[in-house]
């Protein structure tokens, strides 16, 4: 008898974790394959391969997360448009000089789930990067757009799929 309760509480734990997995997506059984397509550059100042490094991050991190297949025609598809790539000063010294530079970059994204319309959604990310003012953005970028781009394609992953 201790034996068969035992058994149907870890029968009711499996049912109950439903579609979740040790990953924490959230993906319907149904949903197969997704779809990145190529970003849009409306920002001020545009740095060529931008989009296309965003992209596959994007790409790039579904894949590592999940166990959906790319598709040209995807079940879910993410459009994007880089909205802002901009650098600002982000701290001063005491002489009024810059002290710190901030590289912000703000991404909106369009995600549309064939499969279940609910899903769909529309929203902006943003993240930034600070680097000394003695430096140029170029000594910076690889480490920056890495940074930003990690955090930002986790937010929408976490939005889209995770659900959290």
């Amino acid at each position: 008898m201790k034996r068969i309760l035992t058994y149907g509480l870890l029968i009711l734990l499996i049912q109950a974790c439903g579609i979740y997995s040790f990953s924490g997506v959230n993906i319907q059984p149904d949903v197969k394959t997704f779809t990145v397509l190529p970003f849009d550059n409306t920002a001020s100042l545009v740095i060529p391969g931008f989009a296309d490094e965003f992209r596959l991050a994007l790409t790039d991190k579904i894949q590592q997360m999940t166990n959906l297949d790319y598709a040209d025609d995807g079940d879910l598809v993410y459009a994007g448009t880089i909205t802002e790539y901009n650098i600002s000063p982000a701290a001063g010294t005491a002489d009024q000089q810059a002290a710190l530079n901030r590289l912000t970059v703000r991404v909106k994204i369009d995600f549309t789930n064939k499969k279940h319309p609910d899903d769909n959604m529309s929203k902006t990310y943003s993240y930034y990067y600070d680097f000394p003012a003695d430096k140029l953005i170029d000594d910076v970028k690889a480490e920056a757009h890495e940074v930003i781009m990690e955090q930002i394609t986790r937010d929408i992953f976490n939005d889209t799929l995770a659900k959290w």
